[in-house]
């Protein structure tokens, strides 16, 4: 029962019906008997920063941030962590008396996941992407010591992408980074040894499809995407190592739980809560 004193969380982005963090994140609370609730918050790129303060103001203690406002909402936060630092970009908020302070928590899932599926340093990584998922994909790669190239339809915005993480990161772990043209991933795509979709591309209601790559046995394919895509089940029928969005959706909602109530995450109980609808991009 929702009262005057249940904590008050939600997920801004646009669009954000599609959004599996809501079904997600409120079974958490109830496996955990804590009076708190989950909402979707559609905010437009322009009206960004009056829907942050307006949640602060109407008490909201934490919140996550999706697409397209990863990179913009770490402009309006009063404090970043390390990690949203260096990757420039953040995917929850937790509230401070001033305001919001900015953690990347789809970073560290994405190492974490990468980590378990054997990714090791020296190894070729391709990026799709350039937004700020990319940003967080990069990061990942880049401590695990691996030689990264991004791509994306614009190769300026590669290149933007490229520059920016090398002079967040500084030091060994950014040494190699170069960006690609789009028209080059098919080919560079076969060389890899993980291959990352940091698109919105495979979205429920997404017209556009993603170059027709050709996986391989032993490579690893991770897609941010959790709607079950040609992507993945390409790059599965081949036979190489698969990291789901939903894999990455729960890992990243676990942490966020834990920065929010300072309790372990129930991952059994969110795992079983996305088992029943249908996926989409977080």
């Amino acid at each position: 029962m929702i009262s005057g004193r249940t904590a008050l969380y939600g997920m801004m982005g646009y669009p954000v019906g599609h959004s599996l963090s809501p079904i997600m994140q409120n079974a958490a609370f109830a496996a955990t008997n804590m009076d708190a609730v989950y909402v979707a918050l559609p905010a437009t790129p322009e009206g960004l920063a009056g829907a942050v303060h307006g949640a602060h103001a109407l008490g909201f203690l934490g919140l996550n941030v999706t697409v397209p406002h990863k990179g913009r909402a770490a402009t309006l936060c009063v404090h970043l962590d390390h990690v949203a630092e260096e990757v420039g970009a953040v995917n929850t908020l937790r509230r401070v008396a001033e305001g919001y302070e900015g953690y990347n928590t789809d970073a560290p899932a994405c190492l974490m996941l990468l980590e378990k599926a054997r990714v090791t340093s020296g190894a070729r990584a391709l990026i799709l992407g350039s937004g700020g998922t990319a940003r967080a994909a990069f990061w990942a790669l880049a401590k695990l010591g691996t030689h990264i190239q991004v791509a994306a339809r614009r190769v300026e915005k590669a290149s933007e992408l490229c520059h920016q993480m090398l002079t967040g990161l500084g030091g060994d772990e950014a040494d190699r980074a170069e960006e690609l043209r789009w028209d080059q991933v098919v080919e560079d795509a076969a060389r890899a040894d993980v291959v990352v979709n940091a698109t919105p591309i495979g979205r429920s209601g997404q017209p556009e499809r993603l170059p027709p790559i050709r996986f391989r046995p032993g490579q690893v394919v991770l897609d941010f995407v959790y709607l079950d895509s040609e992507f993945t089940k390409s790059a599965g029928d081949a036979g190489a190592t698969v990291v789901t969005g939903k894999q990455i959706l729960v890992r990243q909602g676990a942490l966020a739980f834990t920065l929010w109530s300072g309790r372990p995450a129930p991952e059994e109980a969110m795992i079983a809560a996305l088992t029943r609808p249908a996926g989409a991009l977080r």
